[in-house]
């Protein structure tokens, strides 16, 4: 009997934590408009200029902490906003309060006017509205190697609708 209650105290923060996590797992929509400026490089042409862009996609939440795998298709007019990229990554979240930090880890691929990947960083800010709605907005830098070289700065805000998933 001693050697049971000895495994249940010892389980005991990891079952708090595991249950934690699951009343706070969700899938969130997220939208909003951003501007940009590119630099390309595609032989010997050089180009660059302002956009306009719009995002729109979604995220899953993971790990403890409610950071989020996400994906976002962008599509924008003006020299940055042209064609269609996919933006995806890990972004990670600090605080708990009504405001947050958070930090984007990931990729960015252009699939029209020239095949561009490459890495993407940006960081920013999380405002809670309400527990299913919240405000961000952000810097991001993203580099693209393929059809020569390019180099895209871009401010982003948005809102996000979370929807828990599993039990609550």
């Amino acid at each position: 009997m001693r050697p049971l209650l000895l495994i249940l105290l010892l389980a005991a923060p990891a079952l708090a934590q595991a249950q934690y996590y699951e009343e706070r797992r969700a899938v969130s929509l997220l939208a909003g408009p951003g501007l940009g400026y590119t630099n390309t490089l595609s032989g010997e042409r050089a180009r660059a200029g302002p956009g306009v862009l719009l995002d729109v996609g979604g995220s899953l939440t993971v790990g403890y902490d409610q950071d989020e795998l996400f994906l976002l298709a962008r599509a924008g007019l003006g020299e940055a906003g042209k064609g269609g990229v996919l933006l995806g990554g890990f972004r990670s979240f600090f605080g708990r309060e009504e405001w947050q930090t958070f930090f984007d880890v990931g990729a960015a691929v252009r699939l029209f006017s020239g095949t561009w990947a490459g890495p993407r960083l940006g960081f920013g800010l999380r405002r809670t509205l309400s527990d299913h709605l919240s405000l961000y907005g952000g810097l991001g830098l993203s580099l693209g190697f393929g059809s020569g070289m390019r180099v895209d700065a871009e401010a982003f805000t948005g809102l996000q609708w979370h929807f828990p998933i599993g039990s609550r």
